[in-house]
């Protein structure tokens, strides 16, 4: 039995409709299911909701892993800035709509990117990301923000986005 640490947290809004968040740490034991977790947690906000004169609107419960070892522990020096996105584009099961979902600072690197193309090569490291996506494991099942499960990739495209106000508060002049 191994304990992980969580955020358990409300977004609390009052009469005036303005937003506030009420996160609360926790761990979890990992031996235990997610409905024994979902259970205590749901009793948390019950009782947190008897605390407050606002409503609370959304509930949000967030693990927080170690990274995991054999990831990179810096940022490639020649590599891109989280302005290049790489964004994959899926269908979802009961919409018309697609998904896209996001990689800041998409690598430069040849099995990664061609030009200005991203590279879908099932073994290439896109390619796998892909496969792991819209595969269904024993636990996860990939799903869009209306939790409508991802069936299909359909294309990958790169954009920029501008994140002015981060990179202003870390750069200086000298």
């Amino acid at each position: 039995m191994a304990q992980q640490p969580l955020v358990v947290s409300a977004t609390i809004v009052d009469k005036w409709g303005v937003e506030a968040s009420a996160p609360f740490y926790a761990q979890a034991d990992d031996s235990k299911t997610i409905a024994a977790m979902m259970a205590e947690a749901a009793a948390f906000w019950t009782a947190l909701d008897a605390t407050t004169d606002g409503v609370i609107r959304r509930v949000h419960i967030e693990l927080i892993p170690a990274v995991p070892t054999g990831v990179k522990t810096a940022a490639v020096a020649t590599g891109s800035t989280v302005e290049q996105t790489g964004l994959l584009g899926f269908s979802a099961a009961g919409t018309s709509k697609r998904y896209s979902g996001s990689i800041p600072a998409i690598s430069d690197g040849a099995t990664v990117m061609s030009g200005d193309r991203i590279v879908l090569t099932a073994l290439d490291p896109v390619g796998v990301l892909i496969n792991i996506l819209t595969t269904v494991g024993t636990v996860l099942a990939w799903c869009n923000a209306h939790n409508q499960e991802l069936v299909a990739f359909l294309d990958a495209l790169v954009s920029f986005r501008k994140k002015r106000k981060q990179l202003q508060r870390s750069s200086f002049e000298v």
